[in-house]
């Protein structure tokens, strides 16, 4: 089986610059007579991917609208589909993005159903309200003296601003110091537009990569909106900073990046 969760812009360097070309890229997982599910993507993204269905043979079963009743409020779905049948279904993973993503999970296993797998719903519901994801909105567990930390490793717009809702709703009025950094060819604007919110400081750190972006240049191209921010010269010293600073009921945030969230958890884990 082959699922698309959604296309969004993103590593357009490789994919294409536009909805149409990332699509076509993306439609590249798709296999001749293999079922492909797809959750509710933007019209041009679904009739890319229709096509490229059509002409390998692949059964198309996208999630309706009525198969699912998403409650962002409660954090909660309620699900129409045959045999899936939930009223108040609570996925751990918090965000109303992955809400979506848990609907589309149950479109996926009615297809599997349909194609002779044993899945016991009862299986579902516990995989669902269990599953544990780190660096997608990981809330550290603190301590009485330390801030609450929370790892994400959003790189695109999409990400940025599904971290941004997740956040509000999970503490709401509140602010982070955010502890950041990116790769090049990232919509840095964007990223920054989005998380200035809810950052009472950024700190500005290089990725263990060479494929980070210059800091020194990214502090003087990027309108900041306002948020104090400090370039720092590695994450271990940025963290340092941040803890002497930071109150026990402080939060502080390190996203931005699959390389910078490895590096915390290689070296403060996310026990």
């Amino acid at each position: 089986m082959t699922i698309i969760t959604d296309i969004s812009f993103d590593h357009g360097e490789i994919l294409g610059p536009t909805l149409r070309d990332i699509a076509g890229e993306k439609a590249g997982i798709i296999k001749p007579g293999v079922p492909t599910v797809i959750g509710f993507l933007s019209s041009t993204a679904r009739s890319v991917i229709a096509t490229r269905c059509r002409q390998l043979g692949s059964p198309l079963v996208p999630l309706a609208r009525d198969d699912v009743r998403i409650n962002r409020s409660t954090q909660t779905l309620e699900s129409n589909i045959e045999g899936l049948r939930f009223r108040r279904l609570a996925p751990s993973l918090p965000g109303g993005h992955q809400l979506k993503n848990t609907a589309l999970v149950l479109k996926a296993i009615e297809t599997l159903r349909h194609g002779g797998f044993d899945i016991r719903k009862a299986d579902v519901k516990t995989g669902l309200e269990t599953t544990d994801w780190p660096g997608r909105f990981q809330v550290v567990p603190k301590g009485t003296s330390s801030p609450t930390v929370v790892l994400d490793v959003c790189h695109n717009s999409g990400g940025a601003k599904a971290f941004v809702d997740t956040f509000k709703k999970e503490f709401p009025r509140r602010q982070a110091q955010m502890i950041i950094g990116f790769v090049r060819r990232k919509p840095h604007q964007e990223l920054i537009d989005l998380l200035a919110s809810i950052t009472e400081q950024f700190w500005l750190v290089p990725l263990a990569s060479k494929r980070s972006v210059d800091t020194i240049k990214l502090m003087k191209t990027v309108n900041w909106n306002g948020v104090p921010v400090k370039r720092v010269a590695q994450l271990r010293t940025a963290w340092q900073q941040v803890l002497k600073c930071a109150a026990p009921d402080d939060i502080v945030a390190v996203i931005g990046s699959h390389y910078l969230v490895g590096e915390y958890l290689s070296r403060y884990g996310g026990e």
